[in-house]
């Protein structure tokens, strides 16, 4: 999600970051981390510059989460995969293609969510910090 020249952007590659180790070091509360990380970033994204659709849909999938746990995978998979897309409407580049990516390989390869998500995170955060410095 972009968030434009702001101190969204710094902050929500932070949590970013933080989300996607607190996942690999304690894979038991993936849930609870997606959840509030969907809604937060959601609430940096409408909170900032020209509020955007995925923002919106980052608190509903975070609060569909928190809601029916046991549809993690879809609902991470859908929004990876529609934030994707929406991302490459404006042309190629990297963020919004590892969204896709990771989108795709949750629906093929479930079993690996926690990695693949927390990887995802990781990869995102470290994009956002890299174009601010």
């Amino acid at each position: 999600m972009g968030f434009g020249m702001s101190i969204l952007g710094p902050l929500a590659a932070v949590l970013a970051l933080v989300a996607g180790i607190i996942i690999l070091v304690k894979p038991r509360i993936l849930n609870t981390i997606v959840a509030i990380y969907l809604i937060i970033v959601g609430i940096l994204g409408l909170v900032g510059p020209g509020g955007s659709i995925p923002a919106v849909l980052a608190i509903v999938a975070g609060i569909l989460v928190l809601v029916a746990p046991g549809i993690l995978n879809f609902v991470v998979a859908i929004y990876l995969i529609v934030v994707g897309i929406i991302g490459l409407i404006g042309g190629i580049s990297v963020q919004p293609v590892i969204s896709l990516v990771a989108g795709i390989l949750i629906l093929v390869w479930p079993r690996f969510l926690n990695y693949i998500v927390a990887i995802y995170l990781i990869a995102i955060g470290v994009l956002g910090l890299m174009a601010f410095l």
